[in-house]
């Protein structure tokens, strides 16, 4: 991932330079600062020496070497090698070092509960994955099956617990971040739920919650797809949809982090009941149990709605229905067909909203079908977009998978440990 081309790292770092040098405690917070700032470089564009990280941070060769000395005594950073120098002595190098401990990122889903243990290096070491009982939706009911698999993935792994710096959660939803991390999910019926005290009274490790489209967004723009964009828009596709929207390098949020609600945008005026309460909603069309109405509008007798799959597996149906498509299936390729085309008109107004540079496609049911209507998809988006708007979009599937809300998640744990709050993480760990 190339730092100095995603400016996600560098507005945030630049608001913060600009409350550190109005602070009373100034050199504190700017040596904090040129911490965070040296550490970023490290993870993002090591191996380095010291004097080629000098030059890519534009901090001194003392301020270096002082912070160096500080983050190889923390064991934050290791050394691992040498290269030789023009006319000099050769450059010792450096990375953050991945052993030195590690993240748990969880994507917890309408039918599924996935937890993945990753090292420091955001390299997945284990995965642990639950069915859910549709009928079974009560809060506690999440946050036992996240602390039996947080449990399973250390036994898995015998790694130490103590060695988790963090777990991060992906979930559907708005999520308050501010204060108290309450959820509120009317796929649910939770309303202001304290999930986030629930979790802690459970799992004695640091606890990070977002909504499982932004944690994928910063998933891909950091590590997949979107690598190297400061305009992009992600669109996950399961049961519902949901997108993020990084805009200008930063992610959108709004007042109350519920940004990005796309699935509950428009497209069908007084169409389907959505579980919103409202009709004609983007997710009762171009969602996971959308996409299976469809079919059943078209072909009620349909031998892919085999009743067991549709009582307990959408992704199974979905499988069925693509396969179909491919082998020549009329109904199933018109299913396929009227998806793309809702979900194209639905993403030319996000072109036409946020001149975005790039679109990802994504989610466990986006990623089924993604393949096979990619190419519909983006004609009905050139169809409906604006002409200027839509020659700036690239629009592709994502590259992490079925991992990436899971990576996103610890990506949350991730920005934080490569803050200042690094060393409080450390202590947490001792």
């Amino acid at each position: 991932m190339a730092w100095r081309r995603n400016k996600i790292f560098k507005k945030d770092y630049g608001l913060t330079l600009k409350a550190a040098l109005t602070s009373p405690r100034r050199t504190i917070d700017l040596r904090s600062i040129n911490r965070q700032t040296a550490l970023r470089w490290l993870y993002f564009e090591g191996p380095m020496s010291r004097l080629e990280l000098s030059q890519r941070t534009g901090l001194s060769v003392a301020t270096v070497t002082n912070l160096v000395t500080e983050l190889l005594k923390e064991e934050i950073v290791i050394e691992i090698g040498q290269v030789e120098s023009e006319g000099g002595r050769p450059r010792t190098l450096m990375t953050v070092n991945p052993q030195y401990g590690c993240f748990v990122g969880v994507d917890v889903g309408e039918t599924h509960i996935q937890l993945e243990l990753f090292d420091l290096a955001l390299r997945k070491q284990n995965t642990v994955r639950y069915l859910l009982p549709a009928q079974d939706n009560a809060p506690q009911t999440y946050v036992d099956y996240i602390a039996a698999g947080l449990q399973e993935l250390v036994a898995a792994q015998t790694t130490a617990r103590a060695m988790i710096l963090g777990v991060g959660i992906g979930l559907p939803g708005m999520v308050e971040r501010n204060g108290g991390h309450m959820v509120s999910s009317p796929i649910w019926k939770w309303q202001n739920v304290a999930f986030g005290d629930l979790l802690t009274a459970k799992i004695d490790r640091p606890i990070y919650l977002d909504n499982g489209a932004k944690a994928m967004t910063l998933a891909e723009s950091w590590f997949g797809a979107g690598r190297g964009y400061d305009n992009l828009i992600t669109v996950l596709i399961g049961t519902g949809i949901g997108s993020g929207i990084i805009t200008g390098g930063s992610l959108y949020r709004g007042p109350t982090n519920s940004a990005g609600e796309f699935g509950h945008t428009l497209v069908v005026l007084d169409g389907r009941a959505c579980r919103c309460g409202s009709f004609g909603c983007l997710e009762t069309y171009a969602g996971a149990p959308g996409i299976i109405a469809t079919l059943r509008e078209l072909a009620p007798g349909s031998p892919l709605l085999d009743a067991n799959q549709r009582a307990n597996n959408q992704l199974a149906v979905l499988n069925s229905i693509v396969q179909a498509a491919a082998a020549g299936d009329s109904a199933a390729l018109k299913t396929l067909r009227i998806t793309a085309h809702y979900l194209g008109a639905a993403i030319a107004n996000l072109v036409n909203l946020f001149n975005p540079e790039k679109i990802v496609v994504g989610g466990w049911a986006g990623l089924e079908i993604g393949d096979f209507i990619l190419d519909d998809l983006r004609a009905h988006v050139n169809r409906y977009a604006l002409p200027l708007s839509r020659t700036a979009v690239q629009i592709d599937l994502c590259h992490l998978g079925q991992d990436a809300i899971c990576m996103g998640a610890a990506c949350l744990i991730l920005d934080e440990f490569l803050s200042a709050n690094a060393r409080f993480l450390r202590h947490e760990k001792a």
